[in-house]
C-alpha cells in the first residue's frame, strides 16, 4: 500500500500537526523548532516527483545514502531557499523525527537502524499505544531480562510499527520475520529480537499456537526429494530411481541416518560421477567409470577438506553396494525395479580389508581411552577448582562498589562500569558485573564466567558418573529423576531414568552420593528461587524437530531467553576446561575430550572394577555385548569367556517364556539386595543379583561408598592396621607386611573420600516432580 492518510496531508498542516505534537518538549521554542524542520524537509521533499510524501521520499533514493542522506538534502535546501547552512542539519533530524512520528514516511530496516533516532522511537511509543509498550516492558522486567536487552526489543518493535504502519497489536509474526530478513542482510540482527517476538507472544498478539522465534526459523525434517536436490543431480532419470530407492529406506531409518544415506548416494556417489563423467543417465556404470570413482571415493569431496583421506571408504562401499543389491532383490516381487537391474561396481575384494579397518579403529579408540583415563581426575579437580575460584570472584564482586579494588585469592581486582551503564549513568552496574584485573588490565564479565565455570562442572560430573550419550543429557528433564522406597526400612533408591537418544529403550540408573550432589545443584540453578523449573522446548538438531516445553535440566539464559544448551555449547565449554588444565598428551600436544570420551571411560572403569559386561551393556543402553566390548579398552580375555559360558548354561535352563513379570516373592527379594548393601562404613554399590567378587574385602573394594559418619570407626581400624603393621614388621612377616600396606592405602583412599564428601553440601533434595491431579468436572 503506497499510500494512507498521512501521507496525503498538506505540508502546512503536517507543519501545524508538528507543533502540535504532545510527545518531546512542549516549550514554544521547541515546537516552533518542530514546525521549521519539519516545513524544511517537505519542502525538500516536494523537489522530487511522487503523489504522495512516502512517493517522493522513495524518488529522492536518501535511504542509501545511509547517514549522509542529510547532506544531500542540506545542498538542496541551500540551493532553493538561498540561505545558509546554518541549523539545516538540526532542522532536517527534527523535521525527520515529526514525520515518522506522524506516520506520513516509513522508511526501510536499513536506514532506521543506521540511523539512530533514539528520541524518535520514545515518540512513536508515546504515540502509538503507550499502554501496551509499558505492559510488555514491565513482563519482561519481571522475567529478569536486562535493561539493555529490553531497550533494544523495543526499539525493533518500534521499527516494525514505523515501517509497516501498522500498531503493536496488529503485528504479525511475517512482519518480524521481515525485520530479522533485513536485519541479517545488514548483519545487525541480535537476541533482542526474539524477544520482541516473545513480548508480542506473551501478549496473545500472535495467533495461538505460535511458537518461540527460534522455532519457527528451525527448518523440520526435509522430504526425500528435497534431500536429493540438494545434491543437485542433473540426470533425472536417476534422480527419480533414487528417490523411489530412498523413500522405500526411509521407513525403518531415523531422520539422521537418512541424511547420511542420501549424502553417500546422491552426493559421494553420483553427483562425484556427474562432474567427472557427464552424460550417464544409468546406474550401469562401465568398468572404467567404476574404477575411477572408486579410486576418488578414498577422499574427502567437502570443500574445506578435499582431497584428504577418508576416514571410513568402506561406509561409502557398503552403500553403495547395498543400493544395487537391493534394486536387484526387490526386482523379484516387483518387476518395475528390473529395468535398473545392473552389475554392482562393489566387488568382495573392494570390501575385504573392512575388518581390518574396524580393528584398526577399535585399536585406536582404545589408545585414546587409556591416555585420557588416568588424566581424568586432574581435569575433574581444575573444573572444581575454577568453578570455586568464580563463585568466590562473583561474590566479591556484588558487594564491591563500582570502583572499588578487592582481592580474591592474592589477586587484585577491580570492579568496573558496563558500557550500556555508563551511557545511561546507571551507578549500580545493573546489566553486567564486571571487573578489571590490576595487574594485567585484563576485563571480564565475572557472571557470564561464573555461569560457564558451573556448567562446565555440571557436564564433566554428569557424564563421568552416569556415562550417558551426551544427547541423553541435554535431554534429561526434571521428570527423570524418580525415587523408590523400600517397604522394609522406609529408604529411599534415588534412580535417574534416562529417555531414549539412539534406541527406543528407556533405562534406569541408580543415583551415586555424587551424582544426587551434582543433579541437586543443577535443579537449584535452574529454578533460580521459582517454585518450579522453566518449561523449555529443545531443538534436535539430529532429528530437526523441536520438542515440547518440558524442564530441561540443561537449560541456561542466552541473551534475552532461556534456551536447552546445544551440542556445540558443550563442546566450547569441554575445549576450555582442557586448556585451563593444562593437560598434555604423551606426544606433548594438548589433550581432547568429548562427551564420547566420558562414555568409554566409565565403561572401562566398570568393567575393570569387577562389573560384569553384560551389567554394564544395560547402564550404557547397548543391545548388543559387542559393542559394549568395544567401548572397554581393558578387558580380560577370561571375562568374556566366563560371560559367554554363562550365557550359554542360561539360555539352555530357562526358555525364553520364563521371561515374565516378577512374581511378589521375587519382587521381596528384589527390594531385600537393597537392605544387603548395609556394611560396616557404607553402602555397597554392587548391581542387583551380582555375589561379592572381592570377598568382602570393603576397605580395598572401589564399589564401598564410604558414610561420612562412619569416619571415627575408619580411623580406629587405621590405628588397628598401623599397630599391625608394626607388630609384622618386627617378628619378619614380609608377605603380611605388604598386604597389610595395600589395606592402610586403601583405608586412606576411603578417608579421604568420606572427608570430600562431608565438605560437600548436605542438600542432596532432588525435588522430583509431582504430578497434579485435575479435579473432575461435573
Amino acid at each position: 500500500m503506497d499510500e494512507w492518510p498521512q501521507t496525503l496531508l498538506r505540508r502546512d498542516e503536517l507543519a501545524q500537526l508538528a507543533y502540535d505534537l504532545p510527545t518531546g518538549g512542549q516549550h514554544p521554542d521547541k515546537r516552533q523548532s518542530r514546525r521549521n524542520g519539519t516545513a524544511r524537509l517537505l519542502t525538500w521533499l516536494e523537489t522530487w516527483p511522487g503523489a504522495t510524501w512516502q512517493a517522493r521520499w522513495v524518488a529522492s533514493g536518501a535511504e542509501s545514502y545511509g547517514k549522509s542522506w542529510r547532506d544531500a538534502a542540506i545542498d538542496a535546501l541551500v540551493a532553493a531557499e538561498g540561505k545558509t547552512r546554518l541549523n539545516a542539519r538540526r532542522h532536517l533530524t527534527v523535521g525527520m523525527s515529526c514525520v515518522i512520528s506522524l506516520r506520513v514516511l516509513r522508511p526501510g530496516y536499513d536506514w532506521l537502524v543506521t540511523n539512530h533516532l533514539s528520541d524518535t522511537y520514545r515518540w512513536v511509543r508515546a504515540l502509538v499505544d503507550p499502554e501496551f509498550f509499558a505492559r510488555i516492558d514491565s513482563a519482561a522486567e519481571r522475567n529478569g531480562v536486562r535493561e539493555r536487552v529490553r531497550v533494544d526489543a523495543l526499539n525493533h518493535l518500534t521499527r516494525v510499527v514505523m515501517h509497516t504502519g501498522r500498531g503493536p497489536r496488529e503485528l504479525t509474526p511475517d512482519d518480524l520475520r521481515e525485520c530479522r530478513a533485513a536485519l541479517l542482510a545488514s548483519g545487525r540482527a541480535g537476541d533482542a529480537l526474539s524477544l520482541a517476538w516473545e513480548m508480542l507472544r506473551s501478549q496473545n498478539v500472535f495467533p495461538a499456537g505460535t511458537s518461540t522465534m527460534r522455532a519457527t526459523l528451525h527448518r523440520g525434517q526435509l522430504t526425500v526429494e528435497e534431500l536429493v536436490d540438494t545434491h543437485k543431480v542433473t540426470s533425472e532419470p536417476v534422480r527419480a530411481l533414487l528417490i523411489r530407492y530412498l523413500r522405500e529406506r526411509s521407513a525403518g531409518m531415523d531422520h539422521v541416518s537418512l541424511r547420511a544415506l542420501v549424502s553417500l548416494l546422491a552426493g559421494t556417489f553420483w553427483k562425484d560421477i556427474e562432474e567427472h563423467h557427464p552424460g550417464l543417465d544409468t546406474i550401469d556404470l562401465p568398468p572404467e567409470v567404476a574404477a575411477a570413482w572408486k579410486e576418488r571415493a578414498g577422499f574427502q569431496r567437502r570443500t574445506s577438506s578435499k582431497g584428504k583421506p577418508r576416514a571410513d571408504r568402506y561406509s561409502v562401499f557398503f552403500a553403495v553396494r547395498a543400493l544395487y543389491l537391493d534394486i536387484a532383490h526387490w526386482a523379484v516381487e516387483d518387476p518395475s525395479w528390473a529395468r535398473w537391474v545392473f552389475r554392482c561396481p562393489i566387488r568382495d575384494e573392494d570390501v575385504r580389508g573392512s575388518m581390518k579397518h574396524q580393528r584398526q579403529r577399535r585399536a585406536r579408540m582404545h589408545q585414546r581411552t587409556r591416555t585420557l583415563a588416568p588424566l581424568l581426575p586432574d581435569l575433574v579437580t581444575s573444573v572444581e577448582r575454577h568453578l570455586e575460584r568464580m563463585e568466590k570472584l562473583l561474590a566479591a564482586t556484588s558487594a564491591a562498589p563500582i570502583g572499588e579494588e578487592f582481592s580474591v585469592n592474592n589477586v587484585a581486582f577491580c570492579r568496573v562500569q558496563a558500557a550500556a551503564d555508563s551511557r545511561k549513568g546507571n551507578q549500580r552496574g545493573a546489566c553486567r558485573v564486571r571487573v578489571q584485573r590490576c595487574d594485567t588490565g585484563e576485563h571480564l564479565d565475572v557472571e557470564r564466567a561464573e555461569d560457564e565455570a558451573f556448567w562446565t562442572w555440571a557436564i564433566v560430573e554428569t557424564l563421568r558418573h552416569t556415562g550417558i550419550r551426551h544427547e541423553e543429557m541435554l535431554e534429561l528433564t526434571h521428570f527423570a529423576l524418580t525415587t523408590h522406597i523400600l517397604p522394609d526400612n522406609g529408604e529411599v533408591v534415588p534412580l535417574l531414568q534416562i529417555a531414549p537418544s539412539k534406541l527406543d529403550q528407556e533405562r534406569v540408573l541408580l543415583v551415586a552420593p555424587e551424582l544426587a550432589h551434582v543433579l541437586a545443584r543443577i535443579v537449584h540453578r535452574v529454578r533460580a528461587g521459582n517454585e518450579h523449573i522453566p518449561l523449555v522446548s529443545r531443538y534436535d538438531p539430529y532429528e530437526r524437530l523441536t520438542g515440547a516445553p518440558l524442564p530441561h535440566l540443561f537449560q541456561r539464559r542466552h541473551g534475552s531467553e532461556i534456551r536447552v544448551m546445544s551440542t556445540a555449547v558443550t563442546h566450547r565449554l569441554l575445549r576450555n576446561a582442557i586448556e585451563r588444565a593444562e593437560l598434555l598428551g604423551p606426544d606433548g600436544n594438548p589433550l581432547r575430550y568429548t562427551p564420547h570420551d566420558f562414555r568409554r571411560i566409565f565403561a572401562t572403569e566398570a568393567v575393570s572394577n569387577g562389573l560384569p559386561v553384560h551389567i554394564a551393556a544395560k547402564l550404557l543402553g547397548h543391545n548388543d555385548l559387542s559393542t559394549t566390548q568395544t567401548y572397554v579398552a581393558i578387558y580380560n580375555d577370561d571375562v568374556l569367556r566366563h560371560h559367554r559360558s554363562f550365557i550359554t548354561r542360561r539360555r539352555a535352563l530357562r526358555p525364553g517364556g520364563e521371561y515374565r513379570d516378577p512374581t511378589p516373592e521375587e519382587w521381596a527379594e528384589f527390594e531385600q539386595h537393597f537392605t544387603k548393601r548395609k556394611v560396616e562404613l557404607g553402602t555397597c554399590a554392587r548391581p542387583y543379583g551380582s555375589p561379592c567378587r572381592h570377598e568382602h574385602a570393603c576397605i580395598r573394594c572401589p564399589v564401598l561408598r564410604p558414610d561420612p559418619t562412619q569416619e571415627p570407626r575408619l580411623l580406629a581400624i587405621v590405628v588397628n592396621l598401623n599397630d599391625r603393621l608394626r607388630e609384622a614388621n618386627e617378628r619378619g612377616w614380609l608377605g603380611e607386611v605388604d598386604g597389610l600396606k595395600v589395606s592402610l592405602d586403601a583405608a586412606s583412599r576411603k578417608l579421604a573420600q568420606m572427608r570430600r564428601i562431608r565438605a560437600q553440601t548436605t542438600l542432596v533434595d532432588l525435588h522430583p516432580p509431582t504430578v497434579r491431579r485435575q479435579p473432575h468436572e461435573r
